[in-house]
């Protein structure tokens, strides 16, 4: 009997479990998130193994395995000419290496982050495996990091390599010995370096073959480095389960050097220039493109229609300022009404030997979508002519005219009410301005109430956009103008003139504004340029014993770079490999700026304060940490991770900060050595 109601007491607690878990609702949590990476567990053959001449490679691990971004991150050195066969497969990655095996070589395959876990996307940082096929397996390393020369942007997936050929001709025309990518940061480590001297590079290799072209963006340090280890003891400390501190032990750990690498990456600007189209898309114009800046204009003669009189003057030319971009504004009626010209063109372009010279070329200058525009020409003709017959048929004779009449010119003012106190009137026309009355503009002050004649101002051409004019004018901050233009006194190449014109403008006030006062430690020649939040610049301004000053500087946020310009001549100039030519050295205020309405800013700027790749706000860097959070006036910059972690977890980046491509310095001094 009691074990009858023993079994009756069991379904009893089991139903009312069942019930239970029946009326209560709610969602399984499918448990904590996954946020640890994969483990490394085996592999075949075993890390740092020797003597081993297969082509296969197999790597495990203790979870399932994706690979993101191979192409771009993953990288075998030496160098592979044939790609390597490199997959997930469950925990697993087979490698198959196509290239034959050299013989007493160490190979690397770098993974960068490109391992992670299939269900959440956890990377596995800066993992690698090496072993070799000789005795012995080469196990220095140097590290450092990319940035590009003009804006201190991490330079990502770039090749960092390293020649034991001490020529300079060998970036050119050997493969790099031993390679590493960068990775997000612009973060790199070369690891398995034999002993020796060698040049280190940078190189966006885009035509993949290891040796730097002419087009390619690159990175050189001046000097030989000599990858080298030293021995650091450190105090590491152990905790308890309940994270309290239990033991404090000294420890040897290796550093390997050197680990502070900087590469100012930049492009030669070097550019084969051609020929890369021409188009006709109105009867009136044709637009010539070069890849090209160049400082020679083309000569054009016209070859079709047969028997044209190139004596004459048949075109209007609205060139680019570096001549790259031709608009041919053609002034010929029987030109502009046929469909195709023919023209030999003698212009400048880059021979197979990367030389400038002249060629000739016959372009087929045909108008664009032909039918279309004279189904529209035949529209508007038969359009005037309905109008005509019926003003006849109404009894209205005069003024019938079916010709097309004048056109007026679309000659307008480009700001509108508000103009900024440095800044001139810009006009814009649609066509090229043949010609311009001297007296035609006046401008006028509003006094009180009484708009007092302040005398004829002058259009002027602007230098770089050619169907641009400006009114330059001394404004005083606050007041009231009036421009006016006469009708009937601009005229195009066509004819066609210029309606009355009158505009009313207000010149901003000076508490609109903010001046910004700036202190720098530089006795160079060199400039500071304003920027954007989006790193571009906005106002320029030369560096002045010592100080730069902004005025008249828009509300708003703003960030600093200064340009050391060692040549005077205003702008940032590239580097170039052959003649060992660094680029022109560039540094960021390391801040945000805020200037506010009717506001003096004055701040003290040291470039030489913090190293070089922490210069750089990160609000403003496109590369940014994964981490990242923008940053109020009042936060600290976010640190960034380190890297050069190998296989067996030695870290090659210890906080010593980057040993200058440019100066062979190191930017943690408070003076450059000069």
């Amino acid at each position: 009997m009691k074990l009858e109601n023993t079994k009756y007491l069991i379904v009893a607690v089991l139903l009312a479990g069942l019930l239970y878990s029946c009326a209560s609702i709610g969602h399984p949590t499918g448990g904590e998130k996954d946020v640890d990476p994969p483990l490394f567990i085996a592999s075949n053959p075993a890390p740092n193994s020797t003597n081993y001449n297969k082509q296969k490679i197999e790597l495990q691990f203790n979870e399932y395995i994706v690979l993101k971004n191979q192409a771009t991150k993953v990288v075998v050195s030496p160098a592979q000419k044939d790609n390597p066969i490199i997959r997930a497969n469950g925990k697993k990655i087979d490698i198959e290496l196509k290239d034959t095996l050299r013989l007493n070589t160490t190979y690397v395959i770098d993974f960068s982050d490109a391992i992670q876990d299939n269900n959440e996307n956890n990377p596995i940082e800066n993992f690698s495996f090496a072993f070799a096929t000789g005795d012995t397996i080469d196990t220095l390393q140097v590290s450092g990091i990319v940035l590009n020369a003009r804006d201190l942007e991490p330079q990502k997936e770039m090749f960092v390599g390293l020649h034991s050929c001490l020529d300079d001709s060998a970036f050119r025309t050997l493969p790099l010995e031993r390679i590493a990518r960068t990775n997000d940061l612009g973060q790199f480590t070369i690891r398995n370096i034999k002993p020796g001297r060698y040049h280190i590079f940078a190189l966006k290799d885009v035509d993949r073959d290891y040796k730097f072209a002419r087009t390619e963006d690159l990175a050189f340090l001046d000097e030989i480095i000599v990858p080298t280890t030293t021995e650091i003891e450190t105090m590491d400390t152990t905790f308890t389960s309940q994270m309290v501190t239990d033991t404090i032990v000294k420890a040897k750990h290796t550093v390997f050097l050197p680990n502070d690498i900087l590469l100012s990456s930049f492009n030669e600007e070097f550019k084969s220039l051609y020929l890369v189209s021409n188009e006709r898309t109105e009867r009136h114009r044709f637009t010539i493109t070069f890849s090209a800046p160049s400082d020679s204009l083309p000569t054009l003669e016209i070859l079709k229609p047969e028997g044209y009189d190139n004596s004459k003057k048949w075109y209007a030319l609205d060139n680019s300022i570096h001549n790259d971009t031709l608009n041919y504004w053609i002034t010929d009626s029987a030109l502009i009404m046929s469909d195709s010209i023919q023209v030999n063109m003698r212009y400048l372009h880059t021979d197979s030997l990367d030389n400038i010279t002249f060629t000739n070329d016959t372009l087929y200058v045909n108008l664009k979508n032909a039918k279309y525009i004279k189904k529209r020409e035949e529209q508007e003709r038969k359009k005037r002519e309905e109008e005509a017959k019926k003003r006849r048929e109404s009894g209205d004779t005069a003024n019938i005219d079916t010709v097309p009449p004048a056109k007026l010119i679309n000659f307008n003012l480009t700001v509108m009410a508000s103009v900024d106190v440095y800044a001139p009137l810009r006009f814009k026309s649609e066509t090229p301005i043949d010609s311009i009355a001297p007296d035609c503009a006046r401008l006028s002050m509003k006094v009180d109430t009484v708009w007092n004649d302040l005398g004829v101002v002058k259009l002027v051409k602007d230098s770089i956009k050619g169907l641009q004019y400006n009114i330059e004018y001394d404004w005083e901050p606050g007041a009231e103008y009036s421009i006016t233009i006469d009708s009937l006194s601009i005229f195009d190449i066509y004819g066609a003139h210029n309606a009355s014109l009158k505009k009313e403008f207000k010149v901003k006030s000076l508490d609109e504004y903010s001046n910004l006062f700036m202190k720098v430690n530089v006795t160079d020649s060199a400039f500071v340029e304003l920027l954007s939040t989006n790193d571009n610049p906005v106002l320029v301004a030369p560096v002045k014993n010592g100080s730069v000053d902004f005025f008249n500087v828009r509300p708003g946020e703003y960030y600093a770079r200064i340009v050391l310009d060692r040549n005077n001549n205003g702008k940032w100039d590239t580097g170039n490999y052959e003649t060992h030519l660094q680029p022109e050295e560039v540094y960021y205020y390391p801040k945000k700026l805020a200037l506010k309405q009717n506001w003096d800013v004055e701040q003290s700027w040291n470039i030489y304060e913090l190293p070089i790749d922490e210069q750089k706000p990160n609000d403003i860097k496109k590369n940014k940490p994964k981490d990242f959070k923008p940053s109020s006036s009042n936060d600290e910059e976010e640190e960034e991770p380190e890297f050069g972690t190998n296989f067996g977890g030695n870290n090659s980046y210890t906080g010593n900060k980057y040993q200058d491509s440019r100066n062979n310095f190191n930017p943690n001094r408070q003076l450059r050595q000069r």
